[in-house]
């Protein structure tokens, strides 16, 4: 399990512009979420479908928000153990 995980770091940490893409994917679909969120608030007389609309939203808001964080810690955080973990494969070598 521990190797997976290292191998799945090693790879995200390895691409900041595929990281880039997904933040700005990310946040993207939040945006698009809170949109649907106002749109129901807003435009949609009260009732069941108000609601499940709203809900629809609210989960495209919180995926863009786990994309982002997914795109975010793969620019900085698994950026910075791919970098020491290649630094310390140099200094075995």
């Amino acid at each position: 399990m521990r190797e997976k995980i290292h191998r799945l770091a090693m790879k995200l940490g390895n691409s900041p512009k595929l990281a880039l893409i997904k933040m700005i994917q990310g946040g993207l679909l939040f945006v698009f979420g809170v949109l649907v969120l106002m749109v129901s608030d807003r435009v949609l007389s009260e009732s069941l479908s108000q609601e499940i609309i709203a809900l629809f939203g609210l989960i495209l808001a919180s995926c863009g928000v786990i994309w982002t964080m997914a795109g975010y810690l793969s620019m900085s955080v698994l950026r910075i153990y791919h970098m020491l973990q290649k630094r310390d494969e140099d200094d075995a070598n």
